[in-house]
């Protein structure tokens, strides 16, 4: 019994409440703005699906180059090969790159989730590259 409360109270310390309530607001406006569209196709006879990812807003206009993305695309769905980004003219970014036959596309669209903060769109990937 000591053991879980002990247990309770670090997990509940570890998490401290924010203390800047108007950097909060800012942080969540900003991420309104961000959004992701997803296309991928299953290219005869190679095995890997190719993906596309176009994104904007504030987290695709921080001159990563897509590192976040890639970043959450191996922790969240493995490997990730042939992974290419380019900034568009109109300040969009693009992200294209490869997985492996097992992955699905609902582990991309957690990737990008959690990479962009997303707040109120509806992400889906959808075929049809």
């Amino acid at each position: 019994m000591v053991v879980a409360s002990a247990i309770a109270a670090n997990t509940v310390a570890a998490a401290p409440a924010s203390t800047n309530p108007i950097e909060d607001l800012k942080d969540l406006q900003e991420r309104a703005n961000n959004g992701a569209n997803c296309k991928y196709k299953k290219p005869s006879p190679s095995p890997w699906f190719t993906y596309k990812v176009i994104t904007w807003g504030p987290w695709a206009q921080d001159n990563s180059r897509g590192r976040s993305l890639l970043d959450n695309l191996r922790g969240q769905c493995g490997v990730i090969t042939d992974w290419e980004f380019y900034y568009r003219a109109d300040g969009a970014g693009v992200a294209v790159f490869k997985t492996s036959p097992t992955v699905l596309p609902k582990c991309v669209q957690d990737a990008i989730r959690l990479a962009s903060g997303l707040t109120n769109v509806v992400l889906t990937c959808t075929p049809n590259l």
